[in-house]
């Protein structure tokens, strides 16, 4: 009974709650015009940002439809995905950890479809800020570009979990950065991969620690 309180209950209230946080918060974001040209140029996008940071983004694109999200096959994983379904999202479930191979392939086509997607790029155990390949593997079967995304607030709550998950003030200014898209392609070598990889992990580190700083 509690459990079924918890997986069907629990989405509920975590959509009520960052529903009415997110409408007070005042929101500055950078650089969004890379993903109007991406869009622009009918680009199907993967947009990546870390677990730690995710929490305001299904508000920021709340009853869009524009993404699919990976979410972790845990109990965890599906409370995530109940609460984005409220959002307008959908979601593929799998990890680097369990059912790996069946997600990439589920996101594949999804993209070969025209859906974007949306992946957590240090996974749901981390390590922290440590990007895992998976995304590359990814971008690499579909050509699809990798967008990196990080939000930080001004006020905010900051737990002591491994990923340092921010939770927003009510009323707190945030601020969202998007990367440079980074992109591979199928003549992409293994060496090659790594350093994309690096790249990526490198870009996303960047603009997390400008969305940090405040004048």
């Amino acid at each position: 009974m509690k459990k079924n309180l918890y997986k069907y209950i629990l989405p509920y209230v975590l959509f009520v709650i960052l529903y009415l946080i997110g409408k007070t918060l005042r929101v500055q974001i950078i650089n969004r015009d890379v993903e109007s040209l991406l869009e622009k140029q009918g680009r199907t996008i993967i947009y990546t940002f870390w677990h730690g940071r995710m929490l305001f983004f299904p508000y920021l694109y709340r009853f869009s439809g524009k993404s699919t999200i990976l979410t972790s096959p845990s109990e965890d994983g599906e409370i995530v995905a109940r609460t984005a379904r409220m959002f307008g999202f959908s979601s593929i479930r799998g990890s680097s950890f369990k059912k790996g191979g069946s997600a990439l392939l589920k996101m594949t086509r999804r993209i070969k479809d025209g859906t974007s997607i949306t992946v957590v790029g240090d996974g749901s155990r981390g390590p922290r800020y440590k990007l895992q390949e998976g995304i590359i593997n990814l971008a690499y079967l579909t050509g699809a570009p990798i967008l990196p995304v990080a939000y930080g607030a001004k006020n905010k709550i900051q737990l002591n979990s491994w990923d340092q998950f921010i939770i927003p003030i009510p009323f707190s200014k945030i601020k969202v950065m998007y990367g440079n898209p980074v992109y591979v392609d199928k003549r992409t070598e293994e060496k090659k991969s790594q350093s994309k990889l690096e790249e990526l992990e490198k870009k996303l580190k960047e603009i997390t620690q400008t969305v940090d700083s405040w004048d």
